[in-house]
This record gives C-alpha cells, sequence and structure tokens, in this order.
C-alpha cells in the first residue's frame, strides 16, 4: 500500500511494504534513489533488529542462538499504517511467529515519515512490550540520487561535515565476510572535514564513520554548492556505501545505532557495540532529517 504526503511544492512517497519512504520530489528533482534492481532494488530500509550482518548469521539471547539475515527482518516486512496526515504518515510493525523465530520479543516498531516544503524526516520508535529486557540495534539505509542534476556526475560530489574532529573511517572487511575487523586500516578520506566522493573508496563495501562530535553532513556538489543537509544527532555512526565497482548512480547516508559484527566478537547480542537495551514497557526513539540544499 501506498501513501502521497506534501507539504507545499515537496511531495513523498511511502510505502507500507518495509515503512520505507520511496520519493522525495521537489521542483521536478527526485532526491529519494529510484531502486533500480540493476544497481540496487532497495530505496530507504530500516534496518532492525540489526544492523548490517549479524556475526554467523545468528545472535545469541538468553544463551540460545537464533538466525538472523543482513540488516534483520524489518525492510522485507508488511508494515500497517496506523496514522495518516495530509503531511505525514506511520507504520507499525509488531511481533509476529516469523519475527519470534529470530527475535524472541514482543515488540512495537513505528516508522514515522513527514515532510516540509524543503525536507523530510524518517523517524523510528521501538517499544519493548516483553516482560524481559529486549536488546536490539536500530538503522537507516536511504539512498540519495547522485549526481542530482543533468549535467552532474558522480564524483563533482563531496561529503562535507560540520565537525569531524577526532572522527575515525574503516572499511567493512570484504576478506571477513562483510565484518568490521580490527586489522581494517583507518582511511584517510575525510581530510579538513570533507571527504570528496570517488568510486574507488568503496571497493572494498561501506566506508564506515565514527566518533563525530556533531552528526550532520552535506552531501554537495562541489561546483554548485546543490544537494541534501543530512542531520542524525539520536545516532551513533554513519555508513556511506555504493556498490562495489558499478558506477551506480547514487549514494546512501546510513545512520546507525549498531554496527556490523566483528570478526573479534562473539554473537551473544547485549555485546554488540552501540546496541540498545529496553526494559519492559520502555521506548526508544532516534531520527534523521534530510533537507535540500
Amino acid at each position: 500500500m501506498e501513501f502521497i504526503i506534501s507539504k507545499g511544492d515537496a511531495v513523498a512517497k511511502c510505502t507500507s511494504v518495509g515503512g520505507e519512504l520511496i520519493s522525495f520530489v521537489k521542483n521536478g528533482t527526485e532526491y529519494v534513489w529510484y531502486g533500480h534492481a540493476e544497481h540496487w532494488s532497495g530505496q530507504a530500509p530500516c534496518l532492525f533488529p540489526v544492523v548490517c550482518r549479524a556475526k554467523d548469521d545468528c545472535v545469541i539471547i538468553d544463551g540460545e542462538a537464533y538466525p538472523m539475515k543482513k540488516h534483520g527482518f524489518a525492510r522485507k516486512a508488511d508494515f500497517t499504517p496506523i496514522e495518516v496526515t495530509p503531511s505525514s504518515v506511520t507504520f507499525r510493525l509488531s511481533q509476529s511467529d516469523v519475527t519470534k523465530a529470530c527475535f524472541p520479543f514482543d515488540f512495537d516498531l513505528d516508522i514515522t515519515h513527514s515532510v516540509t516544503d524543503d525536507s523530510f524526516t524518517t523517524e523510528y520508535k521501538v517499544t519493548n512490550k516483553s516482560d524481559k529486557s529486549m536488546p536490539f540495534c536500530i538503522g537507516g539505509h536511504p539512498g540519495f540520487n547522485c549526481p542530482l542534476f543533468e549535467g552532474d556526475s558522480f564524483e563533482d560530489y563531496s561529503l562535507i561535515f560540520d565537525d569531524a574532529t577526532g572522527a575515525v573511517a574503516h572499511n567493512c572487511d570484504l576478506d571477513a565476510g562483510g565484518y568490521m575487523s580490527p586489522d581494517m586500516p583507518e582511511l584517510d578520506y575525510i581530510k579538513d572535514g570533507k571527504f570528496d566522493l570517488r568510486y574507488n573508496c568503496f571497493d572494498f563495501d561501506a566506508v564506515v564513520v565514527e566518533n563525530l562530535p556533531v552528526k550532520k553532513v552535506n552531501l554537495v556538489n562541489r561546483n554548485t554548492g546543490k544537494g541534501v543537509h543530512f542531520e542524525f544527532d539520536t545516532f551513533d555512526a554513519i555508513g556511506f556505501w555504493t556498490p562495489i565497482k558499478m558506477g551506480s548512480p547514487f549514494i546512501c547516508l546510513e545512520p546507525w545505532n549498531g554496527l556490523p559484527g566483528g570478526t573479534n566478537e562473539t554473537s551473544e547480542f547485549s555485546s554488540k557495540k552501540y546496541v540498545k537495551t529496553l526494559a519492559p514497557g520502555e521506548s526508544f526513539t532516534t531520527a534523521y532529517k534530510a533537507s535540500i540544499i
């Protein structure tokens, strides 16, 4: 089921499959990746209850191992719309026999998309309805068209940070199965707060940035100054990704509470880096915002 929401000249399209925002158009320009399958069929999935690949494709909870697919189950699930206004829509996913086979908790995952005349916000709210503590990770995976305008190229663009002092960047380790590895060297892509995009930066999969003191970044054309301002204040890290060696016309800005499994960690869920844990009845809310520059 699809929903159109709008404010002024900005129009967004959302779908109950995965609870995604799949289009944001302003002045005839589409900002969200189209989802062409020859590059990547996704557009802006929610990663829950894990981010990227769990160690050994499973999670251990209370001593029991549960199978867990890459990025979790929410991105392929059918959500229920619970509130629709002219400029926002909220979807909900709750536990089922399918989710309990890999995540033994009762929960609500609410995703709210809202628009202004020059921005959209995606908010995730996780509620623990179980009678025991619930660990989880959650992240976004929104793809943005890059280049955005005719005559631009991907490598005309940069990621410019409000403040990258002390930030560290690494690739995932493809040779180790896509896990985070302490053997991967720190990358020097961020110089003077700027990461100039080049396709070969992603030859080893996503670039993962931690320890940003300010969770704001601009995806902009260095020649025109046009692009997207992206805010992710309530997330711990961010990944940047475009498919390996495909020259794809988009980049994903992925705010994460959680990281890919590490080569030096176990599958124990509660030990994952940046994991969140909710007591019974508690909720956790996080959001990201994309604004037109």
